[in-house]
Parts: structure tokens; C-alpha cells; sequence
């Protein structure tokens, strides 16, 4: 899994600054919807690995699942941010 967090974290990174230069918004869902999916897959193939066991296992799939939360977050927002400096720095070129 660690792999697909490093191609995320790329393609977001990159697919912002082309996004922003280019002031394409359909960019955000695209991003929102590749997290989202990161989260939902990583959690279900930890809880099929843990299985129904006890509290100690259902405690480290929710504490697993909050820090993928925060993950996908936390790019979201570094790409949006990347995407308004590329946006800006593009309508400042242009003019």
C-alpha cells in the first residue's frame, strides 16, 4: 500500500500545478474520489485481515483508518494549495 501512497502523492502533486496552470477545477473530484477510494480499500483489506476478532484488532483498524483520513486530507489540501499558486502564477503570466 505504501507504493500506491507514493503514486498518489505524485499524482497529485503534478496533476495540481497542470490543473492549476490550465484553471481546471474537474481536477478536485478526480483527486477527492482517488483518496476516498485509498481510504475505503485499506480499510476493508485490513478488516479482512483481522477478521472478527477481539477489541484490540477493531481499535488498530480505527486508528488505521483515521491516519489514512488524515493522509488523504492533508494532500488534498497541499494540492489545492499548489493548485491556486499554479492558478495565480499562470493568470499573472497570461496578463
Amino acid at each position: 500500500m505504501r507504493d500506491i501512497e507514493r503514486l498518489l502523492i505524485g499524482v497529485n502533486l503534478i496533476g495540481s500545478l497542470v490543473a492549476g496552470f490550465r484553471h481546471e477545477a474537474l481536477w478536485f473530484p478526480v483527486a477527492v474520489a482517488a483518496f476516498g477510494l485509498y481510504v475505503v480499500v485499506q480499510d476493508r483489506a485490513l478488516r479482512r485481515r483481522i477478521g472478527a476478532r477481539a477489541w484490540p484488532s477493531e481499535g488498530f483498524a480505527r486508528f488505521s483508518f483515521n491516519t489514512n483520513l488524515k493522509f488523504g486530507l492533508s494532500h488534498l489540501i497541499l494540492g489545492a494549495l499548489l493548485f491556486a499558486v499554479a492558478g495565480t502564477i499562470s493568470g499573472v503570466m497570461a496578463a
